[in-house]
């Protein structure tokens, strides 16, 4: 004889019954963007059933901020990250932190990651609940000029300016969640480009490349594999990852110019020796150009993500 077990409602075993009785958006995991810039209003785009928070700073285009966050069906909220109470609130609504917001860098030190790590281990049971799930969106700025080396997640950190050493003291600070039993997984994102973050403006005006034999190396990633390989890697990953959130293909920054050039049937910019270009450009624009390194992401592989766009080129050959 089949048997089978049968529950009345008043037999169900309580977490059951609650979990199917809530609506949807109670049932699922609530996400907390704190910084919701481009990357982060794609992930709202990509993730359209899920319950995500975006911050954004008060009084900075706050109506169109919050339009664009409302539109995809996102809580706008305003947050000041250098307020106790407002990264309570954070911690209080979130059970995934992704952090992309960057160092304040009108203070000497920005400690703010890690009062976040830390009231996250203390304050998060007064919600009645585990301590967030935070991923922090760096920066590869942080490996500096490896001469156009290959490295990955292991290599040592060699920051050279002053906004890659603000990446790394921020990247201290949330390590301490080791010791306290918070998640914390560390993405490290090249260039980032997309339909609008393309060098478009730079070609038309003339900005000029370096000569192929003098060039650096470069690394990208679209915007859309950005936010989501920050998903992935806050559900995916173990209790601390590191992840070059990279493309498979870097190339040389000439090239990649060309490239882009190309598909938008616009002039490739002149070439120039490196002491030239120097001071052809403005001192950050040659703080991008003077690094090479070729990173490859070792831990992208192993947490089983797969690019939507491997290389800038299938991205521009899919546009065509």
């Amino acid at each position: 004889m089949n048997h089978q077990t049968t529950f009345r409602d008043s037999d169900k075993p309580m977490g059951l019954f609650f979990k199917r009785s809530l609506p949807r958006r109670f049932r699922q995991s609530k996400i907390c963007i704190a910084g919701c810039g481009q990357v982060g209003l794609v992930l709202l785009q990509t993730y359209p059933d899920q319950y995500f928070t975006a911050t954004y700073r008060p009084g900075v285009d706050t109506t169109a901020k919050r339009s664009a966050i409302v539109a995809h069906k996102a809580r706008p909220m305003a947050v000041d990250l250098n307020s106790k109470a407002d990264l309570l609130r954070l911690i209080s609504l979130g059970h995934r932190i992704i952090w992309m917001a960057p160092p304040n860098s009108a203070v000497p030190i920005d400690n703010t990651l890690k009062k976040l790590v830390l009231w996250s281990a203390t304050h998060a049971h007064l919600f009645g609940k585990p301590a967030p799930r935070i991923s922090y969106v760096s920066t590869t700025g942080v490996y500096g000029n490896a001469q156009g080396q290959w490295i990955n997640e292991y290599t040592p950190l060699n920051a050279q300016s002053d906004r890659a050493k603000r990446r790394v003291h921020a990247e201290s600070q949330l390590r301490l969640g080791l010791k306290h039993g918070v998640h914390i997984h560390l993405l490290r994102a090249p260039g980032i480009y997309g339909d609008e973050r393309l060098p478009i403006d730079r070609l038309k005006n003339g900005t000029p490349a370096l000569l192929p034999d003098e060039d650096a190396w470069s690394n990208h990633i679209h915007e859309l594999d950005l936010g989501r390989l920050c998903h992935w890697v806050n559900y995916k990953g173990g209790v601390f990852n590191v992840v070059n959130a990279c493309d498979a293909k870097p190339s040389k920054m000439g090239d990649y110019f060309d490239l882009v050039a190309d598909a938008f049937e616009l002039p490739r910019p002149p070439r120039f020796s490196r002491e030239q270009v120097k001071q052809m450009v403005s001192p950050m624009m040659w703080s991008f150009m003077s690094e090479s390194r070729r990173i490859e992401s070792l831990n992208q592989k192993k947490l089983g993500f797969r690019l939507r766009y491997p290389s800038v080129a299938d991205f521009l050959n899919r546009k065509a």
